[in-house]
């Protein structure tokens, strides 16, 4: 259960970000570039920053430098520039009850020509968010953002774009699923990893130097499936643990900081409230020659806001219905199609608390060409793509957000939609759908659901960190009834066979 150290907090210092100095509004930022049409040396700059507006009304804008370094991150290293990017959307998003927006995103874009050569491409912008605990005097950094473009060999190339600009503010104690996916339109190989946020040096501000990463002393954190206090101890953050983020694995607090190298999923528990910077490096391969070269690089630096522990536990896109399809599947199994296939998904989002009203929504039609997206009722929406039919052969990531409208934080999931694009014969996935969906959605006491073989096996019941939390037998037949334990907390739960081979969502409220 959860105890009342876990009711309704809220930090006055998150909302305020003010120091005696200094206005501390910068949560984000990230570059994009992409070749200008019928042009080899031409290309469109996009850079987004992120400002907290909670109770500030600082305004970035309307011009932003751009740091143009040939062969160097400097701008005055031979060939290298400067060049203005203008003012072209601002919007404004929350992600809690009030009326009033907490944060806006400004875009700002250009085009600058960009002759064969290894640029380095940056940008910087003063002031970052004040008193995020995992570094160093957050408050006297500004963000500096880098995008890296290699075209020395006479190659044109779009970099990989992020696909949600949904920003993480999470509730602590609640395991949190966000994306840094990025979609590239080259189809080319993308890794992703954690890395230190960076800050322009001081005077010219031509390069840039990690920010200092801070310590913690430890403490203690409620389990919320036991209730009992947890002891954590002294941490040294790194880009591998940049926050504090814990699972509980028998009785002792294990880190908790998983970042899917090929999707660029973030899944977290953050056990404590404040803010803490975290970035993302996406790395750009492509086969050129027969071997895997690296051509280029973005990255997005974001602040995670955890802004209260509360009686709520997140949403979860719970499964995706490709259209013509005999079933449906879970959201994290890729999907394949063929270039220039039109498919469509419907997205079915639950919430383990009773009386939420869910808001899907996405940043796709932004992003990616030929990608559409179209809320539904009854916490449904649709997601449809064009594929492209010259579109390069390989993966490609779509995000969704699902929100609740808890108060005075709103639940939420930003979730990874993978597609293949592939010329192959799309054959049947070895996991076998169920023959019937689970059923009620959600449930409290008792669920029901049936497999397609008809005979007596084991059924695991796992939780959202993987840990078996029941085992049953199905009847003959091949239904399951579960009754899960009072102990059994609200939340999602996998019930699958022994081999795998088939998977049911469950959600308990």
């Amino acid at each position: 259960m959860r105890l009342p150290l876990l009711r309704i907090l809220l930090f006055a210092s998150l909302w305020v970000g003010t120091t005696a100095a200094y206005a501390s509004h910068i949560i984000g930022g990230e570059l994009a570039f992409e070749p200008v049409d019928g042009s080899t040396n031409q290309y469109h700059i996009i850079a987004r920053l992120y400002q907290d507006i909670s109770s500030l009304q600082v305004i970035v804008g309307p011009s932003l430098t751009l740091i143009c370094g040939r062969n160097s991150c400097l701008k005055t290293a031979p060939g290298s520039f400067t060049a203005e990017l203008s003012l072209t959307q601002r919007r404004r998003s929350s992600l809690t009850c009030s009326s009033s927006p907490t944060y806006e995103m400004a875009v700002f874009e250009g085009i600058v020509t960009l002759p064969p050569a290894r640029w380095t491409l940056s940008i910087s912008q003063e002031n970052r968010r004040s008193n995020s605990y995992n570094v160093i005097d957050s408050y006297m950094r500004d963000i500096h953002v880098e995008a890296l473009l290699d075209n020395s060999s006479g190659l044109t190339d779009f970099s990989p774009k992020f696909t949600s600009f949904t920003l993480p503010y999470i509730m602590g104690n609640e395991v949190n699923r966000y994306s840094f996916s990025a979609f590239d339109q080259d189809g080319d190989s993308l890794v992703y990893s954690s890395v230190q946020p960076l800050a322009s040096l001081q005077g010219e501000g031509e390069c840039s130097n990690a920010i200092s990463y801070s310590t913690s002393a430890g403490g203690e954190f409620v389990d919320p499936v036991t209730g009992l206090k947890v002891p954590y101890g002294p941490v040294q953050f790194t880009p591998a643990f940049p926050f504090l983020s814990y699972q509980v694995t028998n009785g002792t607090a294990v880190p908790f900081f998983q970042l899917n190298a090929t999707t660029g999923e973030l899944v977290t528990r953050s056990i404590n409230l404040g803010s803490a910077i975290v970035a993302v490096h996406v790395d750009e391969y492509r086969q050129l020659g027969g071997s895997w070269r690296h051509i280029g690089s973005v990255t997005r630096d974001v602040t995670y806001l955890v802004l209260s522990v509360q009686e709520n536990h997140n949403p979860t896109i719970t499964e995706v219905k490709v259209a013509g399809a005999a079933a449906s599947q879970p959201a994290d199994r890729v999907i394949p199609v063929r270039p220039g296939q039109s498919v469509s998904l419907t997205l079915t989002a639950a919430d383990p608390d009773a009386g939420q009203t869910l808001r899907l929504s996405s940043d796709v039609a932004a992003t990616i060409p030929g990608a559409s997206f179209q809320t539904l009722p009854n916490n449904q929406a649709q997601l449809s793509w064009q594929v492209p039919a010259e579109l390069p052969l390989g993966r490609y990531s779509f995000t969704v957000t699902v929100a609740d409208n808890s108060c005075p934080m709103n639940g939420s999931e930003v979730r990874t939609i993978t597609f293949l694009v592939t010329n192959k014969v799309l054959a049947t996935h070895n996991r076998q759908p169920l023959a019937q969906p689970a059923f009620p959605v959600p449930f409290h006491e008792q669920v029901q659901f049936q497999l397609t073989t008809h005979k007596a096996q084991p059924i695991l019941i796992v939780d959202e960190l993987g840990r078996t939390v029941d085992q049953l037998t199905s009847h003959i037949d091949g239904t399951v009834i579960w009754q899960p334990a009072s102990t059994i907390l609200p939340g999602l739960y996998i019930a699958r066979t022994i081999d795998g081979q088939q998977l049911q969502r469950l959600i308990r409220q």
